[in-house]
């Protein structure tokens, strides 16, 4: 009795099945192997502790391009306010490159509570801050609510010279209704005190 003839169909199919099921084991062993391998330099930037510091809103301080700036930013020990007189320093240090300082004002900008103005109001009065950090502070102040605007732009201008000055001279005519006071610091002054409150 002879056997019956496989058909080529059948034959077809089994190889087919075959070969299937051989790539499926590969993909398996593939996606094994890739588990274990250690985590990339961009894996382990985000897995990265962002530390107690966080900006207004909540969000996780961007990374930083400081060691000074990051160290104090990323310090789980340091109180908030231990960490803004940290990066106050170096903002207000020449010895700082211009780059380290104005980020470490960002930082300080994002970290100031709301209930405690007197820091940003202690800030513009220094005098050793440059144009770059004293327009930018500026810039903040106009988010911040009107009296505390005109106080910060009012001790900015005190010390302030050439494009900076008429940048905040333009920002304090704006704040106080078209009015122009020219050069008259005094007088300036009075006029961000009886600033109405916002609305």
């Amino acid at each position: 009795m002879t056997e019956p003839k496989k058909s080529p169909f059948r034959l077809l199919v089994i190889v087919t099945a075959c070969l299937l099921a051989v790539v499926a084991i590969l993909l398996v062993r593939h996606r094994g192997d890739k588990r274990n391998e250690p985590p990339t330099k961009e894996d382990t930037s985000q897995t990265k502790p962002s530390g107690k510091g966080r900006q207004r809103g909540g969000a996780a301080p961007a990374a930083s391009s400081s060691d000074a700036v990051d160290a104090l930013v990323r310090d789980d020990s340091l109180p908030d306010l231990d960490r803004i007189a940290g990066l106050r320093h170096i903002v207000e240090d020449p010895g700082h490159k211009m780059e380290e300082r104005k980020e470490a004002l960002e930082h300080v900008l994002n970290l100031i509570p709301a209930d405690k103005p007197d820091l940003l109001r202690e800030m513009a009065t220094r005098k050793v801050i440059p144009d770059e950090i004293r327009m930018r502070l500026a810039a903040d102040a106009l988010n911040r609510p009107h009296h505390l605007q005109g106080e910060i732009l009012v001790a900015l201008l005190a010390d302030a010279a050439g494009d900076s000055r008429e940048e905040l001279l333009k920002s304090l005519t704006f704040l106080c209704g078209g009015e122009d006071l020219g050069d008259d610091l005094a007088a300036w002054r009075k006029a961000a005190e009886n600033l109405p409150p916002d609305p």
